[in-house]
């Protein structure tokens, strides 16, 4: 696994897809965000403009600081812009289908150390791992709505997740504010 998450990926640019991407990029890192189409793409940018935007006229966040956080985030529709990400986490719809292509893809473009993650609210983590060709790197890593104000994130283990894979994703958690509280595989997680 890799020794220092430098550059996240997020695939799914959706409320919580944008969410995610905020957070990490308020921690500091870098984040490269993907969608299908360009539409999609604007869409996710809005949602990140607008919750820094209301970040700023709250005061709890000045324009500088804004223009930082959006300065680490890049948005393209190019899954294989995520090949420096040492995580990417999938924020896709929840249907296994496309979670198995999404993985399955993410297989041929990020290095065997990079850590695969899901946002799954609902799925089987060891289900979703089937779809790659390293389900032991999978992990789930379940941001709540909305996710740059929430501190709660679970992260979801399978009977094949190593021990060092949990402590390095609770940790990375930690680094950006999260309180990770680790669960197994089950309905409902925690």
């Amino acid at each position: 696994m890799a020794e220092e998450t430098t550059t996240v990926g997020v695939i799914g640019l959706g409320t919580m897809g944008a969410g995610i991407v905020e957070v990490f990029a308020r921690g500091g890192t870098s984040v490269i965000g993907v969608e299908t189409t360009q539409e999609f793409a604007d869409r996710g940018k809005a949602i990140l403009q607008a919750s820094t935007d209301r970040a700023v006229a709250k005061g709890k966040l000045d324009e500088q600081g804004q223009q930082e956080i959006l300065g680490r985030i890049t948005i393209t529709t190019d899954m294989q812009d995520l090949a420096p990400a040492d995580l990417v986490i999938e924020a896709v719809p929840e249907r296994l289908d496309i979670k198995h292509q999404v993985f399955s893809a993410l297989d041929d473009i990020v290095s065997d150390t990079a850590i695969l993650a899901s946002n799954t609210s609902s799925l089987s983590i060891t289900a979703i791992a089937a779809g790659t060709a390293q389900p032991e790197r999978v992990i789930g890593l379940h941001f709540f709505n909305p996710a740059p104000i929430l501190k709660l994130v679970e992260v979801i283990t399978t009977l094949t997740t190593p021990d060092e894979l949990v402590q390095q994703v609770s940790g990375i958690a930690t680094s950006v504010g999260k309180k990770p509280v680790v669960v197994r595989d089950r309905a409902g997680f925690a």
